[in-house]
């Protein structure tokens, strides 16, 4: 019997989308390496396919992605050949590039603005690193992926927290803005890390003016005299962190749980502790990184060992936060390289 049609939106902007896919046999598959190198082709596929990410989550043997579709006649015809070279010429010499085509313009754009296309390229690709790393030749991922159509509003929002709690729900952290390959963690993080997901959807959706109304009451406090603050968007995100708090101490038979000694600290606190400078947080620089220093530290290093990174083409350290996150002079003012094993 042939399988149902995927269903889709009509029109793009009516909604978003639950993506969830499972590796083979449930089983757990993907190592922080693993998926390291499926969130870089996460977000390469982003600036490709006309997509915004909302928020994710990347487990062990399944990921989440939230995500809404662009209408296709928003990409301008030059957007259109950039996103292209991204996809068939980013990394390349220019004279081995792949040449754009014009006439063939409107196939790409279909591609492009394809759900079904988008997530079998993204799995495709990481199945194709998966066997070629492991020698293996079977299936890495479960049959087809699910995709639950989701209403802007508070059907939104509830699925952002259900996904945000995975891993505390899987007792892999006790904070879940802690877990490294979520969407909570790079928005607290902030600047690069977070730059590619769908700032448009969570400015509206973290508004202390939207969360009244999904939530009937603003999570953080209110000004003294009763109105909602025009805060900024780190307190917006503590906003957003105190509904996911709430829902991550509720009691889920055979899933780990939000302490209430830590959901009521971070509460009371207003989450004081939730920021770039929480070393808490930023570990996996000085356990992951190659280099950890200045940006000219960094650099002399890379070309020092430039043989190691197997390219031509020069890498730029990255600093820890943005300039607006960490003040010059801060003992976190860092810059950090690093590379993932490759066999």
């Amino acid at each position: 019997m042939a399988r149902m049609a995927r269903l889709k939106y009509s029109n793009p902007r009516d909604g978003y989308y639950h993506i969830i896919s499972r590796t083979v046999l449930k089983s757990f598959l993907l190592d922080d390496e693993a998926r390291e190198i499926f969130l870089g082709i996460l977000r390469m596929l982003a600036r490709v396919y006309f997509v915004k990410v909302v928020t994710f989550s990347l487990m062990s043997n399944h990921f989440h992605v939230i995500m809404r579709m662009l209408p296709h006649e928003d990409i301008s015809d030059e957007e259109l050949e950039a996103r292209f070279n991204i996809y068939y010429n980013e990394g390349k010499q220019r004279r081995n590039w792949r040449p754009y085509n014009a006439d063939a313009g409107e196939r790409y754009r279909r591609r492009f603005s394809d759900l079904s296309k988008f997530v079998q390229d993204l799995k495709q690709r990481f199945s194709r690193w998966y066997n070629k790393k492991t020698s293996n030749e079977g299936h890495v991922w479960s049959d087809r992926f699910r995709s639950v159509m989701l209403e802007d509003g508070r059907a939104l929002l509830a699925c952002m927290v259900y996904v945000e709690l995975n891993s505390v729900r899987a007792g892999l952290v006790e904070h879940p803005e802690d877990f490294r390959f979520s969407g909570l963690n790079h928005l607290v993080t902030g600047g690069r890390a977070a730059a590619w997901l769908d700032h448009e959807t969570l400015t509206r959706i973290l508004n202390p003016a939207t969360l009244t109304t999904l939530v009937r009451t603003l999570p953080l406090p209110l000004s003294e005299h009763g109105h909602i603050q025009q805060v900024s968007g780190q307190n917006d995100l503590k906003h957003y962190l105190a509904i996911v708090y709430k829902e991550g101490m509720i009691g889920v038979a055979g899933k780990g749980q939000i302490q209430q000694e830590i959901g009521e600290g971070a509460q009371a606190s207003h989450f004081a502790d939730i920021s770039i400078l929480s070393m808490r947080r930023r570990w996996r620089h000085f356990s992951a990184g190659l280099f950890v220093g200045s940006q000219d530290f960094c650099m002399q290093r890379f070309n020092e060992f430039r043989s190691y990174f197997q390219t031509q083409n020069n890498r730029l350290a990255h600093r820890f936060a943005s300039k607006k996150q960490i003040s010059s002079g801060s003992i976190f003012d860092l810059f950090a390289m690093r590379i993932l094993k490759q066999g």
